[in-house]
């Protein structure tokens, strides 16, 4: 029972601290990037050093422990990213818990550049040793990759719902559809 209240306690207080870095670091984001990056967004980077001091602290707590800590906290982060980039403002179904606000608006580079920071907590992921950590983006990878596909304008239509469970098995339309919403700009695959 006492190992289960501090990793708890442990899982909050990173918990905390990640919803902290987010908030701060993407309050006032621009995500009409109008350009793509090369490297992560300053914010991923921060995430990262973030989660590796955690992660390299844990030493004295068992390996399933560690394990689920290393699960949680990447699952968290990916799920605020979600809820940024697909949720819509005042439904409390579909935004975060946290009080920033949705993404108001993006443009194709936008999408492209959060790619570029799934890429790196991806890559993150590979390297604490943690089988299968890397699935915790699972769904922002699915939603980034199709907004970005050439094959879009074609997935999206209800003949196609057979190809595009294929391709995509975790995909929401309704999150699709909310991103969509704000999306300024002409197409996404003519920008990229």
């Amino acid at each position: 029972a006492q190992i289960g209240s501090t990793y708890s306690l442990v899982y909050e207080i990173c918990r905390t601290r990640i919803d902290t870095h987010i908030n701060f670091a993407l309050e006032n984001f621009n995500w009409v990037a109008k350009s793509t990056r090369e490297i992560p967004n300053a914010y991923c980077e921060g995430l990262i050093g973030y989660l590796k001091s955690v992660f390299n602290s844990l030493g004295p707590m068992d390996e399933g422990s560690r394990a689920g800590l290393h699960f949680s906290c990447c699952g968290h982060v990916s799920e605020r990213l979600v809820k940024l980039l697909a949720g819509k403002a005042g439904d409390t179904t579909t935004m975060d818990d946290s009080g920033i606000q949705p993404i108001a608006r993006i443009d194709a580079f936008g999408i492209k550049n959060l790619l570029t920071d799934l890429q790196e907590l991806e890559r993150f992921a590979d390297t604490t040793g943690v089988p299968q950590l890397r699935d915790c983006f699972s769904e922002l990878r699915a939603l980034t990759t199709f907004l970005l596909d050439k094959e879009l304008p074609m997935l999206v239509l209800p003949d196609s719902a057979a190809a595009r469970r294929r391709k995509y098995p975790l995909l929401s339309l309704e999150k699709v559809g909310n991103v969509l919403e704000k999306y300024v700009g002409t197409g996404l695959g003519d920008k990229l």
